[in-house]
């Protein structure tokens, strides 16, 4: 073995003073890490698994003359609940013979069998089985559509077989043809929330690296000065790296497969977030065998590549680091690039293609990580001379004298501002239906209008239900009062039209509401993300700046400055960023969603501006927790 890598394994098993901190640390940082990383790969795999079991039935990849058949989306409503149902007819009986049936399906449906989600079996066998039965004239269902051919369990979905000339299944009716059963195309509800989880990694992306930094910085902190006394006694720059990169790399796996294990226990809790149209099967969301050797493989390489990073001033100037040399101050024309992301942003648009956008709020994300240490260093200076006291003196002279690592801590938690400023413009708003619409529209094919008004009504008289049926431009009305059954009226008229289901406008909104609820709990998700990792870094921050201020803090001990004045000018140093340049991030991310907009956020209500309040809120607690956790640290390592 090389004699730096089994050095660098001695240095990991006896980490020495202060060392067992910072690599537990960067430890757990570097586990929130692979986690977050499992959860975004695993969760878009998962979306795709799902697209494939249901992606047939909308796929629309033949013609009349060679498809195996022809499919028709209607939107229905059961028991007060959105249903899909899709008609089915074979239109090519030979080949149908000789190709696998539809996913989850015994067989393609002939006509009038009726094939039913387990979600639908269950309203079937409760209290909408009458309905269910009066509208597809059976007493219950051919069979039940098994997980192979579902999206979620809950997703409440029927396949009625039917003959080609079905209305709705003919060609004027621009119905799906399919070359197979098994077609991949994506359905749209499942595209959007691909799309949108593209659009939340460029936002998360940013945070996580920071964090990767963060968990990689601790550890390389405190190896600093051991490696460069190392330089100074012979060892070559090499040498040195490989050190370095063998410990890190070694914490970084651990943490990688700590990170695994976590996702794997909290996997039965993710697949109860209902996105998509219903929670997850678990088998959506385990990590392949290839994810997870991606995961052991990337997670200590951006390790490895982190700290290596973080060490160039060892490998370069390591006399420098002894004598604890001040590092170059930063410039202001950083500021340039905060320029370019509200650009990119403005001239591409909510219309624009989707990596034009991502590319977009990554550049303004970029922005804020490569500005920050700069906005630090300029608080600081205005800090110290402001002071009244040697707390604030302390804490603007380190701000000053390195921003970078001052700003590194607190990068997540102030990107995360960006996030949420970004995110508050677009916070999708529920759709209120209050219910009492009880208007049905119906539209019937050219000629028929007067037809399909007098069956209505005798259907309704039948029924002995109270209506006006009225129609204006081939639409037809029919009102009912606020007491009646909707359900019943539903399933009086059900075949009426035969490819239309009645709806009220409220019923029609619930069906739109899924994409919405999606809408917002994938913001509810990524923020959680953006916290998470915030508050990973921090936590790691706090540690590695506890353990970087060891020496100074020592230093001024020994010349009677009080422990006291010490730890509260860390805890004022690591404030101070959080505020002065986590809230203008805030406003930035806000401008860049506002340009992106067009002027016109998505967001209605008071709701953006709680989730800000909430974010600020998160970021001072986060800070001043963190910087309790860390006081320990200093107050040990500052002994002697």
């Amino acid at each position: 073995m090389n004699p730096m890598t089994d050095l660098g394994l001695r240095f990991v098993r006896r980490p020495g003073p202060g060392g067992r901190a910072a690599n537990l640390a960067a430890l757990g940082a570097t586990a929130v890490v692979a986690l977050l990383l499992t959860f975004l790969i695993a969760g878009t795999l998962g979306l795709t698994h799902r697209a494939d079991r249901i992606g047939w039935r909308t796929t629309d990849d033949a013609d009349a003359k060679t498809a195996v058949g022809v499919t028709h989306e209607v939107k229905d409503m059961v028991a007060g609940k959105p249903v899909l149902r899709y008609d089915l007819a074979v239109t090519d009986e030979q080949r149908n013979a000789r190709l696998a049936p539809p996913p989850g399906l015994p067989h393609a449906p002939k006509p009038g069998e009726v094939f039913v989600s387990q979600a639908v079996a269950k309203l079937w066998s409760g209290g909408a089985g009458n309905d269910l039965s009066k509208r597809f004239g059976i007493a219950k269902p051919t069979g039940v559509i098994s997980a192979d051919g579902l999206s979620s369990k809950d997703e409440l979905v029927i396949v009625r077989g039917a003959t080609p000339d079905l209305p709705g299944l003919g060609e004027k009716y621009h119905p799906k043809y399919l070359a197979s059963w098994h077609g991949s195309a994506f359905p749209e509800r499942i595209a959007i929330l691909l799309a949108l989880v593209a659009f939340g990694v460029a936002l998360v992306l940013f945070p996580l690296l920071s964090l990767v930094g963060q968990a990689a910085g601790v550890a390389a902190k405190r190896r600093e000065r051991r490696l460069a006394a190392l330089r100074l006694a012979g060892a070559t720059r090499s040498q040195v790296l490989r050190l370095s990169a063998v410990e890190q790399a070694v914490i970084g796996f651990a943490g990688a497969v700590a990170g695994l294990i976590g996702y794997t226990v909290l996997s039965p809790l993710i697949a109860r977030i209902p996105i998509g149209g219903g929670q997850w099967y678990l088998h959506d969301l385990t990590a392949s065998w290839w994810v997870v050797l991606v995961v052991l493989a990337a997670v200590p390489l951006l390790s490895v590549i982190s700290a290596l990073i973080g060490l160039g001033r060892v490998s370069i100037t390591p006399l420098g680091v002894v004598r604890g040399q001040t590092r170059k101050a930063t410039s202001a024309l950083r500021l340039g690039l905060l320029v370019i992301g509200p650009v990119m942003l403005g001239i591409v648009g909510t219309g624009g293609a989707l990596l034009p956008i991502v590319i977009g709020v990554g550049m303004a994300a970029l922005a804020v990580r490569i500005v920050g240490p700069w906005a630090v260093q300029v608080i600081g200076k205005i800090l110290a001379r402001t002071a009244n006291g040697p707390v604030g003196l302390l804490a603007g002279r380190r701000l000053v004298d390195d921003p970078k690592g001052a700003f590194r801590p607190v990068a997540a938690l102030v990107l995360s501002g960006f996030v949420t400023g970004f995110l508050a413009l677009f916070m999708p708003y529920g759709i209120s239906g209050d219910g009492t619409d009880t208007a049905f529209k119906l539209y019937p094919d050219q000629g028929r209008t007067v037809a399909v008004v007098k069956d209505a009504r005798t259907k309704l008289d039948a029924a002995g239900i109270k209506g006006q049926v009225t129609s204006q431009d081939q639409a037809v009305t029919i009102v009912v009062p606020g007491a009646a059954d909707r359900e019943k009226v539903r399933t009086v008229l059900y075949s009426v039209v035969p490819d239309v289901v009645p709806l009220t406008d409220s019923e029609k909104d619930e069906h739109e509401a899924g994409m919405l609820l999606d809408m917002r709990l994938g913001v509810a998700l990524l923020l959680g993300l953006v916290f998470i990792t915030g508050a990973a870094s921090t936590a790691a921050g706090a540690v590695g700046t506890a353990l970087d201020q060891a020496g100074p803090a020592k230093a001024l001990r020994r010349s009677g400055v009080p422990l006291k004045v010490i730890e509260r000018s860390a805890r004022l140093a690591a404030v101070v960023p959080v505020v002065g340049v986590g809230l203008p991030v805030v406003g930035f991310g806000a401008f860049c969603g506002l340009v992106f907009s067009g002027g016109h956020p998505l967001t209605q209500g008071n709701s953006g501006l709680l989730l800000l309040v909430g974010q600020v809120v998160v970021g001072v607690v986060l800070v001043a927790v963190a910087g309790a956790a860390g006081a320990p640290v200093l107050r040990k390592a500052s002994v002697g």
